[in-house]
């Protein structure tokens, strides 16, 4: 046998496994058969389940109970077109192309860097130009911040494919929406064609929609929908929507336990399974190749991810632990700096995690979930104070099975 190159991806397994002169079918059979049909489990998560008050609430926080929306803060949007647009992002994405390769709703996805860590996360939203779709366009809908990063990220694999880039952050506007009123609002009823008396398998309908551009938010059951309009626009919705201020959005997603943006994702550093992209909907692992996906994939199905990012609620030495995550918008905390180190206390040692996104009283954080059920975690603000942190773990996340976080011995290809 001389040499064993694996892209792991369904699609191009066949391509990408050379044992010398065995043909690449047998190889498909039974590499494929082997690793991905059998004794390899997919990642869990060593969760602790046996203290049901570490789960967040259920319900709405009062401000955003009912039919609301807001203004989404801090994201820009890139503008890709070209012949060879679907190919280019196919490769930087952990999320599936071809599924809104013809238009429709946008997804939610990350890029990573060759070693398989997230440089950022984004929507991909199809602008959907007329029923004919003429020519691929996409807008990538990410951190504000960063954006001259994230251009130069992408033509460093430009190459000579054919795709224009361009900032278009200054035409467009992201929105969310949530409430029991979303689901008339989206693709509400196909708009009749008068001239058709029979339509052909495969023909286009238009629609009628709140928004050209935009998808259901699926990071969170009850998320929403994602919004893109012009700068100048708002949502036309029925007058049981209320419009709540930005900081409504950061509290919101914070609450829910759902991470955006550099603050929670800094650059190059976090793993897209310590960052929830699995359970938010953001990898496609059925896909194949794309940069940073081999790390990924066998994480994913060999290993056991120990770290994720979860929401927890800051509070003063001397006062009561909480049992439940609420924000307390009157709090006057000195929020700690974005990656602040979370420590035991009174444990020597490496830090055990580091805050994300904070607000009021209440931040996202990365920590280890085998501490979590711990009183003394403890952040420095900054400024000399060190306030207390309690964990929660969002109420969608998928239960596990005790038995489950169990590592299983690997599998290899061939003795």
């Amino acid at each position: 046998m001389s040499k064993l190159f694996s892209c792991l991806g369904r699609d191009n397994i066949s391509k990408c496994v050379s044992f010398g002169p065995i043909s690449s079918q047998i190889i498909y059979n039974s590499f494929y058969h082997k690793i991905i049909h059998h004794k390899v489990s997919r990642s869990v998560s060593t969760i602790p389940t046996s203290e049901p008050s570490l789960n967040t609430s259920e319900k709405e926080d009062k401000v955003h109970q009912g039919d609301k929306y807001i203004k989404v803060p801090y994201r820009g949007l890139i503008e890709l077109h070209g012949y060879d647009t679907i190919k280019f992002l196919q490769g930087l994405i952990t999320n599936n192309m071809p599924s809104i390769s013809s238009g429709g709703d946008g997804f939610y996805t990350a890029f990573l860097n060759p070693v398989g860590r997230v440089l950022f996360d984004a929507f991909i939203h199809p602008k959907n130009l007329g029923t004919s779709f003429p020519h691929p366009t996409f807008l990538v809908e990410c951190d504000s911040r960063i954006i001259p990063e994230i251009i130069n990220h992408m033509k460093k694999y430009l190459l000579r494919s054919k795709v224009n880039i361009t900032d278009v952050s200054s035409l467009y506007q992201i929105w969310n929406v949530w409430g029991n009123e979303i689901n008339n609002l989206w693709w509400r009823h196909q708009v009749p064609n008068p001239s058709a008396t029979k339509l052909h398998t495969g023909t286009l309908v238009l629609k009628e929609n709140i928004a050209e551009i935009g998808c259901r938010d699926k990071r969170y059951p009850n998320m929403g929908l994602r919004l893109v309009l012009p700068i100048d626009a708002k949502p036309t919705l029925p007058n049981s929507f209320t419009e709540l201020p930005s900081k409504e959005y950061i509290i919101r997603r914070i609450l829910h336990g759902v991470p955006e943006g550099i603050h929670d994702f800094p650059y190059g550093e976090a793993l897209p399974l310590q960052s929830n992209f699995d359970y938010m909907g953001g990898i496609d692992f059925r896909k194949g190749c794309y940069i940073g996906q081999e790390l990924t994939f066998r994480t994913y199905h060999t290993g056991i991810t120990r770290k994720r990012i979860l929401p927890v609620q800051l509070y003063h030495e001397g006062e009561s632990v909480p049992t439940t995550l609420e924000v307390d918008r009157n709090s006057n905390f000195l929020l700690p700096p974005p990656s602040s180190d979370v420590i035991v206390l009174n444990r020597k040692g490496r830090p055990v995690g580091s805050i994300g996104t904070s607000c009021h009283n209440i931040a996202l954080a990365l920590l280890k979930l085998d501490i979590i059920q711990s009183n003394d975690l403890v952040v420095d603000n900054g400024q000399g104070e060190k306030l207390r942190v309690k964990a929660f773990i969002p109420h969608w996340w998928p239960k596990v099975d005790e038995k489950d976080t169990e590592e299983k011995p690997k599998e290899t290809a061939v003795a």
